[in-house]
């Protein structure tokens, strides 16, 4: 269960969020949509801890801001930019392996499903693979944590037809108790994976209703 409560967040005079309040059940999978600078990173990079807010974000009863480690323990997140990491791909799989207690071959299987070889670039720094390959690396750290609550800000928007639909098919895997939160701008992937949309507009809530599996496109269309 993730609770969020009044909100709010501002960047010198751009107030990013106002007042958010959501509740998010487990098993709901929510896209969060809406155009630039609405507020979806934003708001997802607040559940993640990663931005100070006022307000109140809760993950399974625990605080956010007062006890992350918590409220965090069983969160995994695939961001949209890739971090700069210097360290070659082996000990970066290796490290989080050993944190998140799951096995690099399971990650490796992951990566291997998304069409990604980690045996081939094992000696690679991870910040100079290509952007696909970075974000296939990072989406199956996130799959083999097996984490109850999945992030996913644009997981996909730098990998192929093939990987896309391999990854939204791992997802789709995924426990039904399982919380999956995932900002997109690819209409036909929300509207087959998604079962809520929240779509924000300067920094509030807009619109946040369920929606059913197939849905044709032109039923998102604010999600472009």
């Amino acid at each position: 269960m993730i609770t969020i409560e009044k909100v709010s967040k501002q960047f010198g005079p751009v107030r990013a969020l106002d007042g958010v309040t959501l509740g998010i059940a487990p098993g709901e999978r929510v896209g969060f949509v809406g155009s630039n600078g609405s507020g979806k990173t934003t708001l997802l990079r607040a559940v993640l801890g990663l931005l100070r807010v006022s307000g109140s974000i809760r993950i399974h009863g625990f605080s956010v801001a007062d006890h992350p480690e918590q409220a965090l323990a069983h969160v995994a997140y695939v961001p949209q930019i890739s971090p700069p990491i210097e360290a070659p791909v082996s000990e970066v799989v290796r490290a989080y392996a050993a944190l998140r207690r799951v096995s690099p071959n399971d990650v490796a299987g992951h990566a291997a499903r998304l069409g990604l070889a980690v045996d081939a670039i094992a000696r690679t720094r991870f910040r100079d693979l290509s952007g696909g390959m970075r974000q296939k690396l990072l989406a199956a750290l996130a799959l083999s944590a097996r984490a109850e609550v999945l992030i996913c800000d644009e997981p996909t928007s730098n990998l192929d037809a093939g990987a896309r639909a391999a990854f939204f098919s791992a997802l789709d895997q995924r426990h039904k108790s399982n919380i999956v939160l995932l900002c997109s701008h690819r209409a036909e992937e929300i509207q087959n994976f998604v079962d809520r949309i929240v779509q924000l507009h300067d920094g509030r809530v807009v619109r946040d209703e369920p929606v059913e599996r197939g849905a044709r496109p032109a039923a998102l269309a604010v999600v472009r």
